[in-house]
């Protein structure tokens, strides 16, 4: 029975160890596919770039921003080229930057959205405008806006107008971008009409140019206007005007000088006075009546303002002289104008009188003269002459 008891004795042991060397050899293998495991992973994980990149890659447009700006960090490389983010126009656009891993540089890619969030500003408009009865709406159009995008951006005009109605209308100008990012500006106009000149105010014409009423006097851009629409005041006595004194006195001289011509005042400066005792003449001594053309109602006569001038003889002889052509050719030169030319009596309201000269200075003079066929205050500025009863 011993033999045969060592022997099963001896057989255990042999597959115990056995038993003990495989389960040795399989964790000496676990660790060796471990170990070479972790090897790869380590490998693989320096050969490939990891890029924290910031959550939210949403920028304005036409900004300046560079795409490390939505990098927050390189885990296993470094940054070696940087680029310019397109911002010029919205969308999504591509980042494309140069890492450096290891020894080797590398292309990165992301994307970026470029939004554009912000409406247009608006400038250039009134936003109150006292407009002259009769006065289109076309001259509001001035606004402009600016887009943070660049591009270009139309103004347009919203609310019900009517340059016939006096009184109160809101309108607003609108502008809208192509992202959908839009504008209001409020506008308030102000239709008025001319006829109490007792209170101070400005306004703009239907031909662009801008008036004040001051204490009682209309000027259209600094120059003084008196017809039968706009009166001047009684106590208004600035006597004759020295610059149009000496202009008149230079134009004289140089017709004299260069054609021998002779130029000289008849009438100037008459007071509000002296006017109604001329206009009561011609009312009434003449039997002309209350709407006489001949001469203008005390207050609405051009003589008030020192600015006008009647040369040589008042009769419509003078406009058969050398002298009248010679004024034809060379007033403006010197600031003057024909103030009422034969062809222009309904838009002035005073009769052709060749005579009768205005100084207003030779910038206004030079575009008024038109080339010999006068434009009149009331046309350039957009203004009528007529009385109100």
């Amino acid at each position: 029975m011993a033999p045969s008891r060592n022997r099963y004795i001896f057989s255990y042991k042999k597959k115990k160890e056995a038993a003990t060397r495989r389960k040795v050899i399989t964790v000496i293998l676990l660790l060796l596919a471990l170990l070479v495991t972790a090897t790869i992973a380590f490998m693989l994980y320096n050969s490939t770039i990891h890029i924290d990149l910031a959550s939210n890659r949403t920028v304005e447009v036409k900004t300046e921003v560079k795409a490390s700006q939505f990098i927050n960090s390189i885990g296993n490389g470094t940054l070696v080229e940087d680029c310019d983010v397109d911002t010029s126009t919205p969308g999504k656009k591509s980042c494309d930057v140069k890492i450096k891993v290891g020894t080797e540089i590398r292309d990165y890619s992301f994307n970026v959205n470029v939004v554009d969030t912000q409406p247009p500003v608006i400038s250039g408009g009134e936003t109150s405008v006292n407009l002259l009865k009769g006065t289109s709406l076309d001259i509001l159009t001035k606004a402009e806006a600016q887009d943070n995008s660049g591009e270009e951006i139309t103004v347009t005009v919203e609310g019900e107008y009517n340059p016939d109605v006096v009184g109160t209308q809101i309108l607003k100008f609108v502008a809208v971008d192509s992202s959908g990012n839009k504008a209001e500006q409020e506008m308030t106009v102000n239709v008025i009409e001319m006829g109490d000149l007792s209170k101070d105010v400005e306004f703009t014409t239907n031909k662009g140019h801008h008036g004040a009423i001051k204490n009682g006097i209309l000027y259209m851009e600094g120059q003084l206007i008196v017809n039968r629409t706009y009166g001047l005041p009684e106590d208004f006595d600035p006597g004759f005007n020295e610059e149009t004194r000496n202009a008149f006195n230079a134009m004289a001289s140089d017709a004299m000088s260069q054609a021998g011509l002779e130029l000289y005042i008849s009438g100037s400066y008459r007071s509000y006075y002296e006017q109604a005792e001329l206009f009561d003449f011609y009312a009434y001594e003449l039997e002309e009546g209350y709407d006489t053309m001949s001469t203008m109602r005390p207050g609405h006569s051009e003589h008030q303002s020192g600015y006008a001038i009647d040369l040589n003889e008042l009769s419509y002889e003078f406009a058969y002289t050398e002298e009248y052509n010679w004024l034809l050719e060379h007033c403006a030169d010197y600031g003057f104008i024909i103030r009422y030319p034969e062809s222009k009596v309904d838009i002035t309201g005073c009769l052709w009188e060749p005579w009768h000269i205005r100084y207003v200075g030779t910038d206004l003079a030079a575009k008024l003269r038109n080339d010999g066929d006068w434009i009149t205050l009331e046309e350039y500025f957009g203004l009528t002459s007529v009385y109100e009863d």
